[in-house]
C-alpha cells in the first residue's frame, strides 16, 4: 500500500481558548459493484475515529500514535470488506498534540506545527476484472462542523448533544449541504508505521460512592485510574452537565491546584483543565463518551444535575492505557507489601500512554528521567520492548544538530536548554540497557548508538 498523496482538513482556523473550533466530521461515499476486501492507510495530525458504514473500526483510543510531526507522522493500516453498492468512509477529527493549547507551560501552544486538524486516507480494494482502485482523502470529501465544540488533549472536551447528526457516516445520509474539504500543507516528518500497541479501554469501574456537596455530586471510584467517564443520563433540553476530575480533595471537593499550575494564565485554565462538558438535547437516554482526551483521577465532581440523576449508574470510569501484556509480577504474606505492589503497578498503567509519560492528570509528558527510573518496574511487570523501542524512534530523532536533547520527548521546542544533563540525558542509555539486560534485544542500542555519540560530543562544547 502506498501512503496518500495528501492531507485534508475542514479549513486552516483551528481551537483556540478564545475561538472554539468544533471538531471535524469529514465522510466519503462511493460505489462499487461487489463485495471486495479493501486495505486502508489513515493518519491525521491530531487524533482520528475511522467508521466504514457506520461502524467504528478505529484501533483503541487517541490514534494514531503521538508525536512531533515535524519529526515523524504515524500511520495505522486496517482490513476491512467493503459491501456491493454504496459504501461509506467517515472520520472524525480531534486536535490532539498537533493543536494543544492546554499545553502552553511547555509552549506547545505556540509549536510551529500548531495547526487545525487533518488527515490524510488511502482506501485500495480490487474490482472484478482486477483493476486496482484507490479512494484517497481529497477535496471530494465533505465536511461538516461535529457537536464536539471543543477539545483539548491535556484539558478536556465540551459536547453539544443538541447539534447532533445522526447517520452522519452512514449509507444514504444526505450530505449535500456540507462543505468540500480543502487540501492541508504536508507535514514535514517522515511517515512511518505504528507498531506499538493501542491505547485502549481495559476496566469499567462504577463509584464506591455518591456525595452532595455545595458543588454538586461527588462520584469517587475508590482508585486512582487515567481514561475517561461514560455520561449517561435522562437530561432535559439544554441541561449543562459538567465532569471535573480530581485526584485529591480539599474541604472535601477535588483539589484543581494540586493537578494543575497556579500561573498567569491561572483563572483562565481553571475553566477547561481536567473537565469535560456535556449540553443535554432531552429527547430520552443520552450517552457521552469524550473521544480525544483523558484524565488522572479518583474523584469526579458532577455539577448540573437533579438529586434524582445522581445515581451510581450516571458515570462509569473507563480506565484506559497501552495495551502492554502482563509479564511478572509480585506477592508475599505481608499485605502491606502486596498492598505497595498493586498501587506501583497502578501507577504505572496510567502512564502507559503510547510513551512513559510522568504523570497522567498534570503535565502528561514523556520526562525522560522519570521514564529511565521506572524503567524496571515497567519490565518487571508488563512487556514494553514495543512500547520503548516505538518512543525511541521519537528520542532519536529529537536531537538538535548541535547535538542537544529535550527533557521531554515528544516536544515541539520546549525542554532542550533548562533541563539538559545527567538526570535527563541518563535515559538514552539506561533504558536502551534495561531493553537488552530483559529481552537479550540490541536493535534499541544500534538505533541510539548516532544519538548517543552526537550527544556525547555535544557535551565537550
Amino acid at each position: 500500500m502506498e501512503f496518500p498523496k495528501s492531507f485534508i482538513r475542514a479549513s486552516e482556523a483551528y481551537n483556540t481558548f478564545e475561538h472554539h473550533v468544533p471538531a471535524p466530521y469529514l465522510r466519503r461515499a462511493f460505489q462499487i459493484d461487489h463485495e471486495a476486501k479493501a486495505n486502508v492507510i489513515i493518519t491525521a495530525l491530531g487524533f482520528y475515529e475511522l467508521y466504514l458504514n457506520g461502524e467504528r473500526i478505529t484501533k483503541g483510543r487517541l490514534a494514531p500514535y503521538i508525536s512531533n510531526p515535524d519529526d515523524l507522522v504515524y500511520y495505522d493500516t486496517y482490513e476491512v470488506t467493503l459491501r456491493a453498492g454504496e459504501n461509506v468512509l467517515g472520520v472524525w477529527l480531534g486536535n490532539g498534540f498537533t493543536n494543544n493549547p492546554g499545553g502552553h507551560i511547555w509552549d506547545f501552544g505556540t509549536a510551529a506545527f500548531r495547526a487545525a486538524p487533518q488527515m490524510a486516507l488511502c482506501l485500495t480494494y480490487t474490482d472484478k476484472s482486477g483493476e486496482a482502485h484507490c479512494i484517497e482523502s481529497d477535496e471530494t470529501w465533505r465536511t461538516e462542523s461535529s457537536p464536539l465544540l471543543f477539545d483539548d488533549y491535556r484539558f478536556g472536551e465540551i459536547y453539544d448533544g443538541r447539534v447532533e447528526i445522526p447517520g452522519w457516516n452512514t449509507i444514504g445520509f444526505d450530505d449535500s449541504a456540507w462543505e468540500f474539504a480543502e487540501r492541508a500543507p504536508q507535514p514535514r516528518g517522515e511517515k512511518r508505521l505504528c507498531t506499538a500497541e493501542p491505547i485502549d479501554i481495559v476496566n469499567e469501574l462504577r463509584p464506591i460512592s455518591v456525595t452532595k456537596t455545595e458543588k454538586g455530586y461527588l462520584y469517587d471510584f475508590g482508585v486512582n485510574p487515567a481514561g475517561v467517564c461514560r455520561l449517561c443520563v435522562r437530561g432535559e433540553l439544554d441541561q449543562r452537565i459538567e465532569l471535573r476530575h480530581g485526584e485529591h480533595l480539599k474541604d472535601g471537593l477535588p483539589d484543581v491546584e494540586n493537578i494543575w499550575f497556579k500561573r498567569e494564565h491561572w483563572a483562565r485554565d481553571l475553566e477547561y483543565v481536567h473537565k469535560d462538558v456535556y449540553t443535554c438535547r432531552g429527547d430520552g437516554e443520552e450517552v457521552y463518551t469524550p473521544a480525544f482526551t483523558y484524565h488522572g483521577f479518583r474523584y469526579v465532581l458532577v455539577s448540573g444535575i437533579t438529586e434524582a440523576q445522581a445515581t451510581e449508574d450516571l458515570l462509569t470510569a473507563l480506565e484506559m492505557h497501552s495495551l502492554l501484556e502482563e509479564r511478572g509480577g509480585f506477592s508475599c504474606s505481608d499485605e502491606t507489601a502486596n498492598k505497595l505492589q498493586q498501587m506501583t503497578r497502578q501507577s504505572d498503567v496510567t502512564n502507559f500512554y503510547y510513551f512513559p509519560t510522568d504523570c497522567p492528570q498534570r503535565e502528561k509528558n514523556g520526562w525522560t528521567a522519570d521514564a529511565a527510573l521506572a524503567i524496571d518496574l515497567a519490565l518487571l511487570n508488563y512487556d514494553g520492548i514495543l512500547f520503548y523501542e516505538k518512543w525511541f524512534d521519537d528520542v532519536a530523532d529529537n536531537i538538535r544538530e548541535d547535538g542537544r536533547i529535550a527533557g521531554i520527548i515528544p516536544t515541539s521546542s520546549w525542554g532542550y536548554d533548562d533541563w539538559i544533563g545527567p538526570v535527563w540525558d541518563a535515559s538514552i542509555l539506561i533504558i536502551p540497557n534495561a531493553i537488552y539486560n530483559y529481552y537479550g534485544d540490541k536493535r534499541t542500542i544500534e538505533k541510539i548508538y548516532p544519538t548517543v555519540e552526537k550527544y556525547l560530543t555535544y557535551l565537550k562544547t
